[in-house]
């Protein structure tokens, strides 16, 4: 804090130096006394330090009005917020919290088994990170985006799951998912919607260099970053995902989805898998939360089609509950964005452990012995 000048004032969200010094203190997580133990907090921690300015690294992330990252942008990145008043971000808080578990306990005792199966690999929890990108643009450019897109996906391959990771439109860093891809070893790259030319590339160079599926953002297309790049994105039509999906081998997903209307037009243009999304809420305002959509979803193409989704999952609860919704997965994003920046691999696999601490005892708190026993009937109604 004393390096900074007293007049400074964030480029993103114009706070000043005084309100660095409350989100510290409002914040600030007792540090682990040991030299030698490198802690989930530890973690946490480190990456306040690398998003001054951008991100509180709050113990709750809701997207409260009152959060760093929130309020209107006017035309510039929004960093780790919601675009406009922010109410898709706040949107997918909410529809998560009106959800209420039902506690069972009079049963035989198991010990749960976490572990599921996806795009032909099982993985240790179903939970996955979400396509993540633009460490310059939006996390404060601590870390390159080749070290934080390593970060997220050895750090998944650490805990037995699968990273997704995005592509950026910084200069000289379009690749940098694909090559830590095969730096790692696995993972799932996911491309914003440019002309089908370009994917087509983007996808041959991903299966290359080791990708167990591919896909493409579709609501990648309200990205402020690429449109002050000059960099333009494109909807697509049934036509041009039929395209894509029949010029690869590998499942193809489709990310984005947020309604029934949109669901059947993937299934009928053959991609493997939807994710559920409407970006953290970055992309269009006043959308409603990926919870309250979900269900109506899964109804129309659960069981023909693999569906994931993310959207203010916080906790291994917050898992539980899109699973019951109907999710085949679930993938995390801001979370996972902190843990590498602050940790690096060990961080993310840090975060993935603790989700399925929670996710373990909430199993065994309402009777579920395996992931196939997560259902609608571990809600206490109301639910949604």
């Amino acid at each position: 804090m004393k390096d900074i000048p007293s007049i400074w004032r964030c480029p993103v969200c114009g706070a000043t130096k005084d309100s660095l010094k409350l989100i510290i203190n409002d914040s600030e997580i007792t540090k682990t006394g040991s030299t030698d133990t490198f802690t989930l907090v530890t973690a946490r921690n480190y990456a306040r330090e690398k998003l001054a300015g951008v991100c509180g690294v709050y113990k709750v992330c809701d997207g409260n009005p009152d959060r760093l990252c929130m309020g209107q942008k006017y035309g510039n990145p929004i960093g780790m917020g919601g675009i406009g008043k922010g109410l898709g971000f706040t949107a997918n808080i909410d529809a998560l919290d009106r959800i209420k578990l039902k506690t069972r306990l009079i049963s035989t005792h198991a010990d749960p088994d976490l572990t599921t199966s996806i795009y032909g690999q099982t993985i240790s929890l179903p939970v996955m990170a979400s396509s993540l990108s633009g460490v310059k643009a939006s996390m404060g450019g601590s870390i390159s985006e080749s070290e934080f897109a390593f970060n997220v996906l050895k750090g998944s391959i650490d805990a037995s799951t699968i990273g997704w990771i995005g592509n950026t439109a910084d200069e000289g860093q379009e690749l940098a998912g694909i090559d830590a891809i095969k730096k790692a070893g696995i993972g799932i790259p996911i491309f914003k919607p440019q002309k089908n030319e370009r994917l087509l590339q983007l996808m041959t160079m991903a299966q290359e260099a080791g990708a167990i599926a591919v896909g493409v953002d579709l609501d990648g297309l309200g990205s402020i970053n690429w449109e002050k790049k000059g960099k333009p994105l494109f909807r697509k039509s049934i036509f041009d995902l039929k395209e894509l999906v029949n010029s690869t081998e590998l499942p193809f997903i489709a990310k984005g989805i947020m309604s029934v209307e949109d669901a059947l037009d993937a299934l009928d243009s053959g991609v493997n898998g939807i994710d559920v999304s409407n970006h953290g809420g970055r992309v269009l305002d006043s959308t409603r939360g990926v919870a309250e959509v979900l269900p109506d979803i899964t109804k129309a193409v659960k069981g023909k089609i693999t569906i994931t989704a993310g959207g203010g999952v916080r906790t291994g609860f917050d898992v539980m509950k899109m699973l019951a919704l109907g999710a085949d997965a679930v993938l995390i994003g801001r979370d996972i964005i902190r843990a590498a920046l602050g940790g690096g691999p060990q961080g993310v696999r840090l975060h993935f452990e603790y989700l399925k601490s929670d996710l373990r005892r909430g199993m065994i708190m309402t009777s579920c012995n395996s992931i196939d026993d997560i259902d609608e009937r571990i809600f206490d109604v109301p639910s949604i």
